[in-house]
């Protein structure tokens, strides 16, 4: 189960909620949450933690760690997740 306090602010990390993979990140405590698939070729992004990009290891598509397509091949940006708090735990929306 994914839980807010375990991700600090201003870092990324990959979770599983209900079972799907999710991308999170902390922004100045609102936890920002997307599909942890590279729209390019369906690899699954990496948290790069020097950088604090998610980046695709498969063909070096490069995105925000708010989501937003930083760099190609991929045309688009992360598919965002709906979630929701409940105290200290996060689900899906």
């Amino acid at each position: 189960m994914a839980k807010k306090s375990e991700i600090p602010d201003n870092e990324g990390k990959i979770e599983k909620i209900a079972g799907k993979k999710v991308a999170l990140f902390n922004k100045a405590g609102k936890i920002c949450a997307f599909s942890t698939i590279c729209p390019h070729m369906r690899c699954d992004v990496l948290w790069n933690k020097r950088d604090k990009t998610w980046d695709c290891p498969c063909h070096g598509s490069r995105f925000q760690a708010t989501g937003e397509l930083m760099r190609g091949p991929a045309k688009r940006d992360l598919d965002k997740i709906g979630i929701k708090e409940k105290g200290d735990e996060l689900e899906l929306a």
